[in-house]
């Protein structure tokens, strides 16, 4: 029986099989970043920023109410500044933050969590979201990648053996990630009191000048960045508006419909999915995890779990919203503390008999792992995204010197981004005006295209759709072109295939 056990345990260990999942997840990320899709709304927003704005601009509000850390804008300014303003380059440091936040988290799952580490790493490199924000011009995918280092990092600090150069490395570390990724104050406010603990439970372990030291270059490094920019972000009254609803409650007890909302969006960021199932074996895995964590290693633990309580009191505050991508810096901390679920369910059974414990064990991991890969394998190999770019290359070379162009309602940053690039950015365009109440929209809507009767040539590009009455989602773009049919003729029209929903229709407006 134990050389069974040892048998499964090396295979657990197996760095070919750790290597194994890790170059899949890196395949994930690197295929969908060479698909090179184009940039959708808030991309563009972001890029029209990164790209017509100067580093000092960059620490102030951003135009089309876009919110980043200074540290992200200034990496995406300096990578087109070096290698020019290309998709490719708007997306390659948030491709790289995916691949080092495999790295990290394989690193710390082989050194703290042993054979059932390989159950965060795989569903690391498998989850859905995980992948896509590696190809995304969004902050996500770094912010996943600055969690993952500092976890890893504190974890050196943590070691009855740290040694100062752990200390200074997670020092500037720590205070540059401030700059990087918002979310690095929670986690660092939970290495900061495992270190605290560390202290008081082994005075001989670290001189207090190091702990200390940490915490004072930390807190100068946050104060100097709120000053120049954060406090910026705080102040937009837009922000605190737009995510009034994913703050906590005030009083915390006054909507508990919010809670449930808000698990079930935590769900969807852990695992693309929300069924009943995924939900009740994330409740049992979750504090069956927390609680062995606590066991063995409390101060991991400490580390791994109080950036959930620090974001909840900053929720609270209304200074952090807690919904979709706004949680996925909370995922390498779930996915770590599942695996410990994992670990203390198969402790509780081998007290029994450690063949069927690790089975058991073995099978549910396998089958929550198998939860994920589905959905992912579809949206990476399966649905084809949306390429504005084929049907901007065909209208600047058909375009004529009098032809109108009307951009759809909510998609202007993606044509102000892309216009100068297919010389497309003409004195003839016209945008339609975006409202988040539909009968004003469709109302807004006509009018637009009343105006432009009587012209004789309108290149009207539609790439996405509000909702419309009665109708089915891929029915919506017929809908809003019948309009157009009543006060025009159909001259010429590109896209459909080849751009996966984007199209572009020619109509001549005085038939």
């Amino acid at each position: 029986m134990p050389k069974i056990w040892e048998s499964i345990q090396q295979i657990m260990m197996s760095k070919f099989l750790w290597w194994g999942i890790s170059f899949i997840g890196v395949f994930l990320r690197l295929y969908i970043y060479i698909e090179n899709r184009s940039l959708w709304g808030d991309e563009a927003s972001l890029a029209l920023n990164i790209v017509y704005k100067n580093f000092s601009e960059l620490t102030r509000l951003l135009d089309y109410h876009q919110a980043a850390p200074i540290g992200f804008l200034f990496v995406e300014k300096l990578f087109t500044i070096i290698l020019g303003n290309y998709d490719y380059v708007m997306r390659i440091f948030p491709f790289i933050s995916g691949v080092l936040t495999l790295y990290f988290i394989y690193r710390f799952a082989r050194i703290y969590l042993g054979p059932v580490g390989i159950i965060a790493l795989a569903m690391s490199s498998f989850t859905w979201f995980f992948v896509y924000y590696s190809s995304e011009l969004k902050q996500y995918s770094s912010d996943v990648m600055v969690m993952s280092m500092l976890l890893f990092l504190s974890g050196n600090c943590l070691k009855k053996n740290a040694s100062a150069k752990d200390f200074i490395l997670l020092g500037i570390v720590g205070s540059i990630a401030i700059w990087i990724s918002h979310p690095t104050v929670f986690v660092l406010v939970g290495i900061g009191i495992a270190l605290l603990i560390k202290k008081m439970e082994q005075t001989e372990s670290v001189p207090w000048a190091w702990i200390l030291s940490l915490g004072l270059v930390w807190l100068l490094s946050f104060g100097i960045e709120y000053f120049v920019s954060l406090r910026h972000i705080i102040d937009d009254g837009y922000m605190t508006e737009y995510w009034k609803k994913a703050y906590v409650p005030s009083p915390p007890w006054s909507n508990k419909a919010w809670y449930y909302k808000t698990f079930f969006n935590f769900l969807e960021s852990a695992y693309s999915r929300t069924d009943s199932r995924m939900a009740l074996v994330t409740l049992m895995l979750l504090p069956l995890g927390v609680l062995y964590f606590f066991v063995k290693d409390k101060k991991n633990a400490l580390v791994v779990t109080f950036p959930f309580a620090v974001v909840f009191i900053a929720s609270a505050l209304h200074l952090y919203p807690l919904k979709g991508r706004f949680l996925l810096f909370l995922m390498p901390f779930t996915f770590i503390l599942i695996a410990k679920g994992f670990q203390g369910i198969y402790w509780m059974l081998s007290k029994w008999n450690h063949v069927f414990a690790a089975m058991l064990t073995g099978g549910l991991a396998f089958w929550v792992i198998l939860q994920i890969v589905p959905g992912t394998y579809v949206n990476v190999f399966s649905i084809r995204k949306v390429d504005i770019r084929p049907v901007y290359q065909y209208i600047s070379e058909n375009i004529e010197p009098d032809d109108i162009i009307y951009v759809f309602p909510g998609t202007e940053t993606v044509f102000r981004y892309y216009a100068p690039l297919y010389d497309l950015d003409t004195d003839n365009v016209v945008v339609g005006v975006s409202t988040p109440y539909k009968h004003i929209f469709l109302e807004n809507y006509k009018n637009d295209i009343s105006s432009l009767a009587g012209k004789d040539r309108v290149w009207y590009i539609l790439t996405g759709f509000a909702d419309c009455p009665n109708c089915e989602p891929e029915d919506t773009q017929s809908y809003y072109v019948n309009f157009i049919n009543e006060q025009g003729i159909l001259i010429d029209s590109t896209g459909g295939a080849a751009s996966n929903g984007a199209n572009a229709y020619l109509y001549d407006m005085s038939p």
